[in-house]
């Protein structure tokens, strides 16, 4: 079974329905890039219907799904294991913050416009 450990995170910023929609809702369109510690730099493409995507640093491109789980993120790549992680609310185009990924590893991320 592949596994892939998304390093991606949202630390919890509000727990109020609207709030956690909002970062999702703001990355449609949209990438969000997250640095890891070597410098290395993964994209995630998020869409409405809940599917997603990741360019990894070494190129390949990862499909799976995403859900919002009560107060965490969870992702789930095509043929892999099912990961979560706190979600954060309230980021926009343009903002950039720092978390835990759903490894552990504490990674840099924000939210650029366009593809």
């Amino acid at each position: 079974m592949k596994k892939f450990a998304f390093a991606l995170a949202f630390s919890v910023a509000a727990l109020a329905g609207p709030a956690l929609a909002d970062t999702m809702e703001n990355a449609y369109g949209n990438t969000i890039v997250v640095t890891y510690a070597n410098g290395a730099e993964a994209r995630y493409y998020f869409n409405a219907d809940g599917t997603m995507q990741v360019l990894t640093p070494s190129g390949d491109t990862v499909s799976g799904a995403y859900e919002i789980d009560g107060d965490q993120i969870c992702f789930t790549p095509d043929g892999g294991e099912r990961g979560c992680t706190a979600y954060v609310g309230g980021k926009n185009v343009g903002d950039s913050w720092t978390q835990t990924g759903t490894d552990g590893a504490e990674v840099d991320v924000r939210l650029e416009a366009g593809r």
